[in-house]
């Protein structure tokens, strides 16, 4: 039987992992768009339709890694895979994502400032770092 932690931790990683797909995919249509490139351009590229590019492009859609590595190559992307052992950081990095679905607020924008704030209000953590806040997002 399977414990509840291991449980936990497999659907924290589930999470993790289709949250990096996301992320792929938006960062290479964004490529896309940043090269000056239509789906139609990058469609005839990959040797497919502008439709199959719409298709790849779409945030409900789940392509093969061949064809993410073909729509990279056409953007003129590379992609580096690697993994990686879990050993309990899906769990804090989903408890983080938890955090900023309900304040708005990356962990690591977060971090940024109050890093920023404790070393420009009084030094490293000084006294005045008790006048930090958390930024809330833009509207």
């Amino acid at each position: 039987m399977t414990s509840p932690l291991a449980l936990r931790k497999a659907k924290a990683r589930a999470k993790l992992l289709a949250r990096e797909d996301r992320l792929l995919k938006a960062d290479l249509v964004r490529m896309r768009q940043e090269a000056g490139l239509t789906q139609a351009m990058v469609g005839e590229l990959m040797g497919t339709s502008q439709q199959a590019v719409n298709k790849i492009e779409r945030y409900d859609s789940d392509p093969k890694l061949s064809t993410l590595r073909r729509y990279a190559n056409a953007v003129g992307a590379l992609v580096e895979h690697r993994a990686t052992p879990d050993v309990g950081q899906s769990l804090s990095a989903a408890s983080a994502t938890r955090w900023e679905n309900l304040s708005g607020v990356t962990s690591a924008t977060f971090a940024t400032e109050l890093v920023v704030r404790s070393v420009t209000m009084a030094g490293w953590m000084g006294s005045k770092s008790a006048h930090l806040r958390v930024p809330t997002r833009a509207a």
